[in-house]
């Protein structure tokens, strides 16, 4: 139970590490429709209010579930899938990224096969579309998160039924000392009661 509880604690500080630069990149190309007073397209949107509120759920509950672990348990596991649903929503919206090519690369390489020359470039250079990686890279964090979430719904499942268990269990053993010292003050009170009345005889 313990080293489920640090793998729990320790995905979620990952998540809140994975999900701040998506915040912001993603913010990053929010941030002109905001100011032109234009409407974010809805797949944009939707996969930044996830990732905001992934991020917000991930802080509350990395504070607050080892003090209501008993209560919040079931409640984080639920919410926690909801997430995962609402994270490959986001992904599948934005799934046209995944084929971009943001990255080109020219090689000053030349081969002549015959009386054909066929050259890699002319020389050496390499480019890079800003919005193209930034919005790919965003994409990309996304999936793992989705993943990360799924783990932590199993976790905090597991560690609630860990703890009820653990808590029953302790509950058990008590009753079974408590009832076992009561016969016990019971039968010591019956041996004194009848020895005194044979003395008092």
């Amino acid at each position: 139970m313990v080293l489920s509880s640090a793998l729990f604690s320790g995905i979620r500080v990952l998540q809140i590490i994975v999900a701040i630069p998506i915040i912001g990149m993603l913010g990053w190309f929010v941030n002109p429709y905001v100011e032109n007073n234009q409407q974010v397209p809805d797949a944009l949107l939707t996969l930044f209010i996830v990732s905001i509120l992934a991020c917000a759920w991930a802080i509350v509950t990395f504070y607050q579930f080892h003090r209501y672990r008993d209560m919040t348990g079931p409640l984080i596991a639920i919410v926690d899938i909801a997430f995962v649903g609402a994270w490959i929503a986001g992904i599948y919206l934005n799934r046209g990224i995944s084929d971009a090519n943001c990255s080109s690369l020219s090689v000053p390489v030349g081969v002549q096969i015959g009386d054909d020359t066929y050259s890699g470039g002319s020389s050496w250079s390499a480019s890079i579309n800003k919005r193209c990686a930034m919005f790919k890279a965003s994409w990309a964090l996304s999936i793992i998160e989705c993943i990360l979430f799924f783990f932590t719904c199993l976790l905090s499942w597991t560690l609630y039924r860990s703890y009820r268990y653990e808590t029953r269990h302790v509950h058990h053993h008590h009753k079974e000392y408590t009832g076992s010292r009561r016969s016990g003050s019971t039968s010591t009170y019956s041996t004194h009661h009848r020895h005194h009345r044979h003395a008092h005889v």
